[in-house]
């Protein structure tokens, strides 16, 4: 499959819409009417060193449930070609991640790295129709309503459920063209939502590399794009002096693997767990610094690094614990927990503090498991309406 492709009947009115989202035609046409001031916007640091900050908009409670919708009955029924990775749910048979688009590329001669400026700020209204008029083909009445639900000022916003398939389906009627060129010269293209990545298990000279850059930058202009000319980087593979990879992963060898001088962080990061854990390992800091370095040795294990497997035996043997003042709030939770009405259960505030104590209850099982066994069952039978997270967006 070379192109995206939507299997289902086009949505042909707001009734159907309505239906398919689970929500009253009014409803819907309301959420959608006071969509611009359904957002909470925040400013996040992108780099820790250039200090350059992106503006993240979070829909707030009932725009984010019909986004989340929509992900599911709609977005997540298109069938993605494999060259599109990142922001589509991960199944059985393809996970669609940073580790997926970095392994289409391994053992490279001549890599090229491109990044679109300002992505998603630049993904304007009109672009939206367009993919739900020309790609779903929905009536101009669902198309409308649609794209209100979807952009925020006029774009698509970074933060947006919906926001993530949306940008895989910008270039649907023309990407798929350039990747059937290349793929002629056998050369491999991928796109992980603004990172384009574009390799050859063959050298490729100054000029193809420059032709290949313009026919990318080329398709980008049709959809008001263009590419950020600082993160265009062409790489030899006997450059060793170069950074050879691919969203931070080497691919130098068939399988990705992670730097040098990242795993050597890791390394250091499980002696410091180490070092700390003689001190204490109920203190916040430990805490913190357990839960970062486990989540970069779980990268390891992922990518086959030999060492994944040793410094995960390492960490289980210093795992965080709770001290007596700890367990008395665990305690006072729980107590205040049992006491929250059965009525209220189905609240995206008590489900999440359910699942925040059901947490901390595994960790106290390290030092006291029969109360937290205890705990545990009691709290279970008191919420056995509370629905998973991903059946509360449903619901």
């Amino acid at each position: 499959m070379d192109k995206p492709l939507y299997p289902c009947k086009p949505i042909g009115s707001i009734h159907v819409l309505a239906n398919t989202l689970g929500v009253h035609p009014l409803k819907l046409k309301s959420i959608a009417n006071k969509a611009e001031s359904s957002y909470t916007s925040y400013n996040l640091k992108q780099h820790p060193t250039t200090g350059k900050v992106r503006t993240v908009c979070d829909p707030k409670h009932e725009l984010k449930k019909i986004q989340k919708r929509l992900n599911s009955r709609i977005f997540a029924k298109v069938e993605f070609p494999p060259y599109v990775q990142g922001g589509i749910k991960a199944t059985i048979d393809s996970k669609r991640d940073y580790i997926e688009n970095a392994t289409i590329h391994g053992r490279s001669q001549t890599l090229i790295n491109l990044d679109v400026k300002n992505f998603y700020p630049n993904v304007k209204a009109d672009a939206v129709k367009n993919i739900f008029k020309y790609f779903f083909r929905f009536s101009d009445d669902v198309v409308d309503l649609l794209t209100k639900l979807t952009t925020y000022r006029g774009s698509l916003p970074q933060g947006g459920c919906a926001s993530s398939y949306l940008a895989n389906l910008v270039f649907f009627n023309d990407e798929y063209r350039l990747v059937s060129s290349l793929r002629g010269k056998q050369i491999r293209y991928t796109r992980l939502l603004d990172d384009v990545t574009i390799s050859s298990q063959k050298p490729l000279d100054g000029n193809t590399s420059e032709k290949i850059i313009k026919q990318v930058a080329a398709m980008l202009r049709k959809h008001n794009l263009s590419l950020k000319s600082p993160k265009t980087k062409v790489s030899d593979r006997k450059e060793l002096h170069k950074e050879f990879e691919v969203t931070g992963l080497c691919v130098r060898a068939s399988f990705p693997k992670v730097r040098k001088q990242d795993r050597r962080y890791v390394r250091q990061l499980v002696f410091n767990c180490e070092q700390l854990a003689a001190q204490t390992r109920t203190s916040e800091d430990y805490h913190s610094l357990w839960n970062k370095t486990s989540g970069l040795v779980a990268k390891l294990v992922r990518l086959q690094h030999s060492e994944g497997k040793s410094y995960r035996k390492r960490l289980t043997k210093i795992l965080p614990l709770y001290d007596q003042y700890q367990e008395n709030k665990i305690c006072k939770r729980y107590y205040a927990a049992l006491k929250v009405p059965r009525e209220q259960h189905v609240q995206w505030g008590t489900i999440n503090k359910y699942n925040k104590l059901m947490y901390s209850l595994g960790i106290l099982s390290r030092t006291n498991k029969k109360r937290a066994q205890h705990f545990r069952k009691k709290l279970a039978t008191h919420y056995s309406s509370v629905p998973v997270i991903e059946d509360f967006w449903e619901s």
